[in-house]
């Protein structure tokens, strides 16, 4: 046995004893099975449901490179996703699906926007960031709603993109045959039409790209720097690193990786509308961040799974048009209970896993019972959400809040 071999047994073990690093394997091996199972039990709608969800998970994690390990608090993030789905339209517009060349477009033109915004927005700091950062995707929003030949408010279908790709006479297509029976009358194939394996395992393989990279990043020297930054700016500037194009250079990493998740949406809704730039949309990714941990990169993952999730089960009790006012408050106790996250409930030695069990259980059954009495207040519900955008301010208050407590939560464990 190699000295190599050896020397990796301890690490191996080390990690198996830690439960995050074990949920996190179980978990993407479930995800990666996840369709085969879906589509034998003709459940096609789970299967584009959590398709959406790592979309969103790399959105998610794309901000957490910058809020979490820089203390960029952008409200401009959903202009990438916009971006991405806008280099898909364009191209289908005039007949050209080849979606390696729109992925690489999508790349891109998120990237020159995010180094435009990110030069002007970077020089400052604060509430004047946010408002940078928020007026730039609001212009982006308005742009979306001009344009007519792209459907303008209404949006436009597209098409999906072609990943038809052959090398050295081994054909690497991307299609979306991957489950079809070889009989129809198979009784174990419940659906016949398996339109959008091939985007749910891009969506899979990206979204894993994505989080090892962002991992990689931040242990690097590079996310070491922007982390100074982040809690001693002039320090860091003293020693003699040029902060500014280090944060400008995370800014437009993290704009290139939002924008794949937008074309990816673009093939995954088959659809196009200005709203994938709104300004709630960027909410809606932070708070899968807060939810699920910022500053961990695995936590804004779990974070866009868990919100979906939620949205789908406060959608079905409470209706679709006023979950968000339920959200609000279940966020803010979030923040509360548990400031860094779901992920940081999750115990770093196995020895915990029994607490975490017994915490899970208490957690979910104060939501259950919070989701229960929130379904017999409907009536009430109802008659505040009569109350024009008041759900949205509900949900951006609650953002703002949680936002507030979780850094003022850190700056009593830093000077206590």
């Amino acid at each position: 046995m190699s000295g190599a071999n050896v020397t990796h047994i301890p690490e191996l073990r080390a990690s198996l004893d830690d439960p995050r690093f074990v949920l996190l394997v179980l978990g993407a091996a479930v995800l990666a099975v996840f369709p085969y199972f879906g589509y034998i039990w003709g459940e096609t709608y789970l299967v584009s449901l959590v398709a959406k969800m790592l979309i969103f998970a790399i959105a998610a994690v794309s901000l957490d490179l910058i809020l979490g390990y820089g203390g960029m608090v952008s409200f401009g993030h959903a202009a990438y996703i916009g971006l991405g789905a806008y280099a898909v339209a364009v191209f289908s517009k005039y007949g050209i699906d080849n979606g390696y060349l729109q992925l690489v477009c999508a790349i891109a033109g998120s990237a020159l926007v995010a180094l435009f915004i990110g030069a002007i927005s970077l020089r400052t700091s604060g509430v004047y960031f946010i408002m940078i950062t928020l007026a730039f995707t609001q212009m982006l929003y308005y742009l979306g709603i001009s344009l007519e030949p792209f459907g303008g408010d209404d949006g436009m279908n597209t098409k999906r993109s072609d990943f038809s790709l052959k090398l050295l006479g081994i054909d690497f297509t991307l299609n979306d045959n991957l489950f079809v029976c070889e009989k129809r009358t198979d009784k174990n194939c419940k659906v016949d039409d398996r339109d959008g394996a091939a985007i749910y395992y891009a969506s899979y393989l990206a979204l894993l790209a994505s989080v090892w990279f962002c991992r990689r990043l931040v242990s690097s020297r590079f996310g070491m720097v922007i982390r100074g930054a982040m809690s001693n700016p002039v320090r860091m500037q003293a020693v003699g690193f040029p902060i500014y194009r280090y944060r400008l250079t995370a800014f437009v990493i993290a704009g290139c990786i939002c924008g794949v998740a937008g074309f990816l949406f673009a093939n995954h809704q088959q659809f196009l509308s200005p709203v994938y730039m709104n300004w709630l949309r960027s909410g809606e990714i932070m708070i899968m961040g807060i939810l699920g941990g910022i500053g961990t990169i695995y936590g804004a993952a779990i974070g866009a799974i868990g919100l979906l999730t939620l949205e789908e089960v406060l959608e079905g009790y409470v209706g679709k048009d006023y979950w968000q006012m339920v959200l609000g408050p279940l966020l803010v106790l979030l923040v509360l209970f548990a400031n860094r996250g779901i992920y940081s409930l999750i115990p770093h030695r196995m020895s915990g896993v029994p607490m975490f069990v017994l915490r899970i259980g208490v957690f979910v059954l104060a939501l259950a019972g919070f989701v229960w009495l929130m379904s017999k207040a409907s009536p009430i519900l109802k008659i505040a959400g009569s109350v024009p955008h008041l759900p949205l301010y509900v949900i951006f208050g609650s953002i703002i809040v949680a936002l507030g407590l979780r850094y003022w939560q850190e700056s009593r464990s830093s000077h206590a």
